[in-house]
């Protein structure tokens, strides 16, 4: 896993643990966004998705997660 992909991770999981603990509200709101922005994407890169042979729940999950780092790869249509 490269350095983006390694930091993404990172970043869900310390979101992850302020929602779990409510330490900032505001970062709550900010980790809102972000998986807002992603169903977002899933949607709008759907097509791709589908035809890029992947499982789409499987490409559901990692455009949650990745978001662009995991659709810019897949194969244009």
């Amino acid at each position: 896993m490269d350095k983006s992909k390694t930091f993404t991770v990172g970043l869900w999981i310390l979101l992850g643990v302020n929602y779990s603990l409510e330490f900032s509200e505001l970062v709550n709101y900010f980790t809102i966004l972000l998986f807002t922005i992603h169903l977002i994407e899933y949607m709008v890169f759907f097509k791709r998705i589908k035809n890029s042979g992947e499982n789409l729940v499987h490409g559901f999950f990692m455009t949650l997660i990745f978001g662009i780092l995991y659709i810019d790869p897949l194969k244009k249509t």
